[in-house]
C-alpha cells in the first residue's frame, strides 16, 4: 500500500477491518497477549505503519486506544493494579501525540467502571469529565454509586436523607455540566466495541439529574440529542413528553414534538402542536411555517390555503411562499399547475435560477411510472425545501 492515495472512506473502511482482524487475535489469545505485552505492541504498530503509512496521527493515536480497551476488556489481569500499569506504559509508549496518555486514561478508566472499580476509575476519569457528557455521566455515576455504598456504611445519615459528600460531587459535577453544556459522543475513545454499559450509565444519570434538578432543561435537551444519535426512538418519545410537560412553553421542545407527530404520522397531534405555537409565538413565522409543511403532507387544499394566507399577513418571504406552491400542486399530482408555479417562481426570483433548474429536474420524476423513484424524488424534494426554507427564514430575522 505504501505511496497509494486512497480515499478517507476507504481508508476508514480497511482500518476498521484491521481492528476486527486484532480484536479476533486478542479474543482467541488473551492470556499470550498478556504475556508478551511489547511484542504484541510493537507487531499492533508495525501492521499500522505498514498498512497506513500516512494517516493522521489523531486517527492513528485512537487506533492505539481501541486496542488497548480490547486488551483491557477481554483480560483476566483487569483486576491487577501491575498488569494495568504495564498496558498503560506499552500503549503510551507508541503513541504519536504530546497528549498520548489522555486517550488511554479515558480507556483504562472506561474499563475500570466497567468492572464495578468505581474508585479507581475516579483517579483516570475525573478531571476529563468535562470533555464529553458520557464521560461526565461516567464520572458522575461513579460518585453517586460510591455515594450509595457511603449510606449503606452510615444508616443514620441514609434515614436522614442528608446527601453525603460522593453524592454532592455528583450533583455538582451534573449541575456544572448543565451550564457548560459540553459536547456528546464527540470523542473516539467513546466509540468501544461494547457501547452498552456506557449508554445505561448516560440514561441513568440523566434521569437522576431531572429528579435533582427538575428544573433544567439540559438534561432532557442533550437526552433528545443522544437518542437521535443512537436511534432511541423509546427514549426520544419518552423525553419528549417529559419535556412538553414540564416546559410546555419552550418553543425547543414543542418544535420536537411537532416532528415526532409527524414521523409517526399524527397529523391531528402535529397539527396540534401548531396551534399551540401559533397561540404561544404569534409574531414568528416558524410556527406558520411548520404548519405549511403539515399541510404539504395531508395535502388537504382548505388547510394549505389557511396557512398561506396566514403567512402573507405575517410577511413571510415571497420565495418560501412561491416553492411551497409548487410542491403543494406536484405532491397534489396537478403536474401542469407546478410547471406554472415553478416558472413564475423563476420570474421573479431569478437570483435563485439555481434552486428552480432543481425542482424542474425533481419534478420529472414525478411523471416516471416508477414508485421507488417517485418516492426518491418526494423526500429529495421535501429535504430541499426545508433546507431552502431554513435559510431564507433565517435571512428575515
Amino acid at each position: 500500500m505504501r505511496g497509494e492515495q486512497l480515499s478517507d472512506a476507504i481508508v476508514y473502511e480497511k482500518l476498521h477491518l484491521l481492528k476486527r482482524d486484532f480484536f479476533g487475535y486478542i479474543e482467541r489469545n488473551s492470556v499470550k497477549v498478556d504475556a508478551n505485552l511489547p511484542v504484541f505492541f510493537g507487531y499492533v504498530i508495525s501492521a499500522l505503519e505498514t498498512s497506513f503509512p500516512h494517516i493522521a496521527d489523531d486517527t492513528y493515536d485512537e487506533f492505539v486506544d481501541s486496542i488497548t480497551f480490547k486488551v483491557l476488556d477481554t483480560s483476566v489481569n483487569v483486576t491487577d493494579f501491575e498488569y494495568i500499569k504495564k498496558v498503560m506504559a506499552n500503549a503510551i509508549r507508541f503513541k504519536k501525540k504530546k497528549n498520548a496518555e489522555m486517550g488511554v486514561n479515558i480507556v483504562i478508566g472506561l474499563k475500570l467502571v466497567k468492572n464495578g472499580d468505581f474508585g479507581h476509575a475516579l483517579e483516570f476519569l475525573k478531571k476529563y469529565a468535562m470533555l464529553d457528557v458520557k464521560l461526565g455521566t461516567t464520572v458522575a455515576f461513579c460518585y453517586y454509586t460510591l455515594s450509595l455504598r457511603e449510606f449503606k456504611k452510615n444508616e443514620e445519615a441514609s434515614r436522614n436523607f442528608r446527601p453525603g459528600e460522593m453524592e454532592l460531587l455528583a450533583r455538582e459535577l451534573m449541575l456544572n455540566m448543565a451550564r457548560e453544556k459540553p459536547p456528546i459522543n464527540s470523542l473516539k475513545q467513546l466509540e468501544i466495541d461494547d457501547p452498552a454499559f456506557l449508554e445505561k450509565i448516560f440514561w441513568k444519570m440523566i434521569y437522576t439529574g431531572l429528579e435533582w434538578f427538575s428544573d433544567e432543561k439540559w438534561f432532557v435537551e442533550v437526552g433528545l440529542k443522544n437518542a437521535a444519535f443512537t436511534n432511541d426512538a423509546a427514549m426520544r418519545k419518552r423525553l419528549i413528553e417529559i419535556g412538553s410537560e414540564r416546559f410546555y412553553t419552550d418553543i425547543h421542545f414543542l418544535r420536537e414534538m411537532y416532528y415526532f407527530k409527524l414521523e409517526n404520522r399524527d397529523a391531528a397531534g402535529a397539527a396540534g402542536v401548531v396551534n399551540q405555537l401559533i397561540k404561544q409565538y404569534p409574531d414568528d413565522l416558524e410556527p406558520i411555517y411548520l404548519g405549511l409543511k403539515l399541510s404539504l403532507l395531508t395535502t388537504r387544499k382548505i388547510t394549505y390555503h389557511s396557512f398561506r394566507k396566514l403567512a402573507l399577513s405575517k410577511r413571510m418571504p415571497a420565495q418560501v411562499i412561491g416553492v411551497f406552491d409548487f410542491t403543494f400542486e406536484l405532491l397534489n399530482h396537478d403536474h401542469k399547475e407546478a410547471i406554472n408555479k415553478i416558472s413564475e417562481f423563476e420570474s421573479e426570483f431569478p437570483q435563485f435560477q439555481y434552486y428552480a433548474d432543481t425542482l424542474r429536474y425533481i419534478a420529472s420524476d414525478f411523471l416516471q411510472n416508477d414508485e421507488a423513484r417517485m418516492r426518491k424524488a418526494r423526500k429529495t424534494l421535501l429535504d430541499s425545501l426545508e433546507h431552502f426554507c431554513s435559510i431564507e427564514l433565517k435571512a428575515k430575522k
